[in-house]
């Protein structure tokens, strides 16, 4: 029942995602989206594409310096590897973060430990979203008389308290358990039990100091970087607004993303896109071309970790059918 339920909703989003690209598509018109797309400035691209590889090589290294933190034995080249199959999935499985489950099973299945891989990956995706809300707080306040309404400063602010409460949560021991200890009687043990596992593992990541630093100021050179993709994605159309406005708009489009409502932020990322650009005067029919090329990019700049799974699979047989091979010639397995 609980598999039926499962793949009832996984439709669902999929067909959320079918509707919205829908919708748009009628209001702007497919022949727009295509004329766009065939007078693109590919020298952009290019630079686009460039962007976001040099991003998820220094997320990779974010990651893997988290790792380390909670004394996890893990290589560099390991890491690189686990962190762009999590990319590589995050583009095609239901909600923006899908892939992170295969970071959580590959780090899990490297070191033996299940609690320290979902602390890992949850506290590395939640340094995200901190500094990118951060950083479109912080522009916001500079270009607040260019914003043509205020609701957008409001609503990050929302968000950025939001994330200043978790990190509160996370790294006051007292407070968190006080807050845990609501859920409690509503949770199974097991499940509680689990999750306090998860709490404490992230928890001791605030002894490391020196790491924290070093995360957030590495944070903030990613999600940099990955904002700009999507301004030179923008350019690649003849797009030539302001880049504060990226700066501001970008981090809520990639927190729509990630809810789970959709395929792969399909759908969400382009209307999202439309309602917030629209307010700067850009025609819809730009908006939804420059934002399916960045997530295009974002294929092809993960595209090794699509690779790197199918040979891992590739291995995995090779060595099973190795193993399971018949001895020839009374020969010994240990020869």
């Amino acid at each position: 029942m609980r598999r039926h339920r499962q793949f009832i909703a996984n439709i669902g989003k999929i067909l959320f995602s079918i509707i919205l690209i829908g919708w748009l598509l009628q209001r702007i018109g497919v022949e727009n989206i295509i004329f766009q797309l065939t007078s693109a400035n590919w020298f952009w691209v290019f630079v686009a594409l460039l962007t976001f590889a040099v991003s998820n090589l220094l997320g990779a290294f974010q990651w893997f310096l988290l790792l380390r933190s909670q004394d996890v034995h893990c290589s560099f080249m390991h890491a690189l590897s686990y962190y762009h199959v999590g990319l590589f999935f995050n583009n095609f499985l239901i909600g923006y973060i899908g892939g992170d489950a295969f970071r959580i099973y590959d780090i899990a299945r490297h070191v033996g430990d299940a609690t320290v891989a979902v602390s890992s990956v949850m506290f590395d995706r939640f340094v995200g979203f901190f500094t990118m809300t951060t950083i479109a707080m912080g522009v916001s306040v500079v270009g607040a008389r260019q914003l043509a309404s205020p609701t957008t400063l409001y609503f990050i602010g929302i968000i950025l308290v939001v994330w200043l409460m978790t990190l509160f949560l996370l790294f006051n021991e007292n407070a968190g358990r006080a807050f845990g200890r609501l859920f409690k009687p509503i949770l199974p043990n097991i499940i509680n039990e689990k999750i306090n596992d998860v709490y404490m593992a992230t928890n001791r990541i605030r002894h490391h100091r020196l790491i924290l630093v070093q995360l957030v100021g590495i944070s903030v050179v990613v999600q940099t970087l990955r904002i700009v993709t999507h301004y030179y994605a923008a350019l690649s159309v003849g797009v030539s607004a302001n880049v504060l406005y990226f700066f501001i708009f970008i981090p809520i489009v990639a927190l729509f993303a990630s809810l789970p409502i959709s395929f792969g932020g399909i759908g969400v990322r382009e209307q999202s896109g439309v309602a917030l650009f629209s307010t700067i005067g850009l025609a819809a029919s730009k908006v939804v071309t420059f934002e399916f090329l960045a997530y295009i990019i974002g294929i092809a700049a993960t595209i090794p970790g699509g690779v790197i799974f199918a040979l891992r699979r590739e291995e995995r047989k090779m060595a099973e059918n190795i193993q399971h091979a018949p001895l020839q010639n009374g020969g010994s397995s240990n020869e």
